[in-house]
């Protein structure tokens, strides 16, 4: 197939404070990306060391975007899209971490071929892996009032889920349209990917995780470096994500036994949930004040603004 009649493929990266990693994903894409129809679409959120400048020198093929100031995931990814909308005019979008790094050729020829499988499918997730080649994330479900994560899945399989991970998600023009992108509601950062996911299937398109692609993804690195209480960004858009999607009873539970159970004890093992896996956060008494405060904010019927 010839890129004249492949489809147009927009990679939208958002990066914020971390260039050494924005390189090693950039130079592996280049390296394992045998597609030719494709174009890179950098998003600079402010980074404090001029990320966005270093890239324009040492990438010439990328577009970069920077902008004025720290417009967190959801934003800054829509201001990606809507440039590479204009610019390009793209048939799909990967939305990709700048912390994700690839190691195999074809893995765009293949997660294309998820769509091509099931014209219902509107968005495809991949298998992000540690850099161990761990199971991190594959997507999973919404059960009740739990989010959870599938602990397995086969390299030939393909899984309809509730979500994946907004680290790698491809996106069909038709559902990028018709959500009119990521929910700021949402900024800085946290559960805007569940949330479109969701958002997604209700509109009847199906969400499919990929196992057949493997990435790389060195998870929460631009997290260590945000200055923000990440608790309460947690906890605020929690309580977002609970009133939109859950029935009355699981958001009351998610609400006011689940999230203050978050603010008082912290996991031995992420993803085991049980009570002998719990132990007392040392610093509870911050945990529930930030839960207190994002009740209040969202009582307030405040907006995200002062995050944007």
């Amino acid at each position: 197939m010839d890129s004249g009649s492949q489809p147009r493929i927009a990679i939208v990266i958002l990066t914020y404070s971390q260039g050494d990693l924005l390189e090693d994903c950039l130079k592996s894409l280049k390296k394992f990306t045998n597609y030719k129809n494709y174009r890179i679409f950098v998003v600079d959120n402010q980074s404090e060391s001029k990320i966005g400048e270093r890239i324009k020198k040492n990438f010439k093929e990328v577009r970069v975007i920077i902008n004025d100031k720290n417009y967190g995931f959801s934003k800054g990814n829509n201001i990606g899209i809507n440039i590479a909308k204009k610019e390009y005019n793209p048939d799909y979008f990967l939305i990709l971490n700048d912390d994700t790094e690839f190691f195999q050729k074809g893995w765009l020829q293949k997660t294309l071929k998820v769509f091509e499988k099931d014209r219902k499918t509107g968005l495809v997730g991949c298998k992000l892996v540690y850099p161990d080649k761990r199971l991190q994330n594959a997507g999973g479900f919404l059960k009740g009032s739990n989010i959870t994560r599938i602990q397995k899945i086969g390299k030939r399989e393909t899984l309809e889920v509730d979500h994946v991970m907004g680290a790698f998600m491809l996106v069909k023009r038709e559902v990028m349209d018709k959500l009119n992108g990521f929910d700021e509601d949402y900024s800085p950062y946290l559960l805007e990917d569940t949330d479109y996911c969701l958002r997604a299937k209700k509109l009847g398109f199906k969400i499919k995780s990929f196992g057949g692609v493997e990435v790389i993804h060195k998870a929460h690195q631009s997290l260590k470096k945000s200055k923000d209480p990440k608790l309460f960004f947690r906890f605020k858009n929690d309580l977002i994500f609970s009133w939109r999607h859950l029935n009355f009873w699981n958001f009351l539970f998610r609400s006011f036994v689940y999230l203050p159970a978050v603010a008082l004890f912290q996991k031995k093992d992420e993803d085991r949930i049980e009570w002998k896996n719990l132990y007392l956060r040392k610093d509870f008494i911050f945990s529930i004040f930030y839960l207190v405060k994002a009740y209040l904010f969202i009582l307030g019927g405040r907006n995200n603004e002062k995050f944007r």
